[in-house]
């Protein structure tokens, strides 16, 4: 496991930006959708956050430093139309973190599907010897996740018999960095640093449109009561907006917690403004098990909605 995130993240540093192929950068297939209800809440700003069972969706390096197992789960319809599926599982073990998630979007006209595999590493336990004097190397973190994505289109019965059907199929390689000094932290991910992925249309045949390169920096200052996160995501193409997110969430009771953010794009003639308020209810425990019922409502220039989902908490074994 260590030499294969410190070879990967050699490979990281020796990739440019690069550029998916065909029309534009804007993501179609495997968008990201926000579907962790919890993150959700907070705008998306998450990557210096992302120590649970969203961490496939945002920054998995978080993982490496807490010691509770988490899972999460949640199904709604994305523009109160197409149906969506996301769960997530986290696991602490004794040198080094597992997470693993599988989101499904679409139905028989669409339908997307991703498995994706994380492994976190602490810088300390990671790096070779002669980098153990490096400050805060027990502080940070790194991580890669590995994505299989599969693509169908077409079924739909109603489509009628010239319908353009086929399938897709592909990988990529995400990047993670993590560093947490008393309540101050900070992440960094690069999503989709490598990666292919082909289509086969029967109109078309058979060619690649690979998913864009996302860079995100989030920064966060975390209390027992109080949690404030700043996310910012540069653009790495032409065609594309900056794009900033900010949440806050606060433990009003012992079982209640309420959440807010708000994310839009920096310069460009679309601003995409999205507000989000949220909540979640711990209220639910047995033995070492504790339940956690999230919520949240997003209002944005694409769509107004609520979503739900429910989070498990229990020790790991770390």
């Amino acid at each position: 496991m260590r030499k294969l995130i410190s070879t990967f993240f050699l490979l990281l540093f020796a990739i440019g930006p690069g550029r998916a192929q065909e029309l534009s950068h804007l993501v179609g297939a495997f968008a990201d959708l926000q579907l962790g209800v919890r993150p959700a809440g907070m705008g998306g700003a998450y990557t210096a956050l992302s120590s649970d069972a969203n961490a496939t969706l945002y920054n998995p390096a978080a993982t490496a430093l807490v010691r509770y197992a988490s899972f999460t789960a949640t199904t709604t319809k994305v523009f109160g139309i197409v149906p969506a599926t996301f769960l997530g599982v986290h696991y602490p073990l004794r040198a080094f973190s597992l997470s693993a998630g599988f989101q499904q979007v679409g139905d028989d006209l669409l339908r997307e599907t991703t498995l994706a595999f994380a492994g976190a590493m602490r810088g300390d336990r990671l790096l070779p010897r002669n980098f153990l004097n490096l400050p805060y190397l027990n502080h940070m973190a790194f991580s890669v996740t590995a994505r299989f994505r599969l693509a169908a289109f077409g079924n739909n019965d109603d489509g009628g018999p010239n319908r353009i059907t086929g399938d897709g199929r592909g990988y990529a390689l995400d990047f993670g960095y993590y560093l947490q000094v008393n309540g101050v932290r900070f992440g960094m991910t690069l999503q989709d640093a490598i990666g292919h992925f082909n289509w086969n249309s029967s109109g078309r045949g058979s060619y690649v449109q690979n998913m864009p390169r996302r860079l995100r920096f989030g920064i966060a200052y975390a209390e027992p009561r109080l949690r404030f996160s700043v996310d910012f995501e540069p653009t790495l193409y032409d065609d594309l907006s900056d794009r900033v997110f900010a949440g806050l969430e606060t433990s009003v009771l012992k079982w209640l917690v309420l959440r807010g953010g708000i994310a839009q794009n920096i310069g460009g003639p679309f601003e995409n403004k999205l507000l989000t308020l949220g909540l979640g209810v711990y209220g639910i425990t047995w033995r070492h098990y504790r339940l956690g019922i999230q919520g949240n409502y997003r209002n944005g220039e694409f769509e107004n909605a609520f979503r739900f989902g429910i989070d498990l908490f229990w020790p790991g074994g770390r």
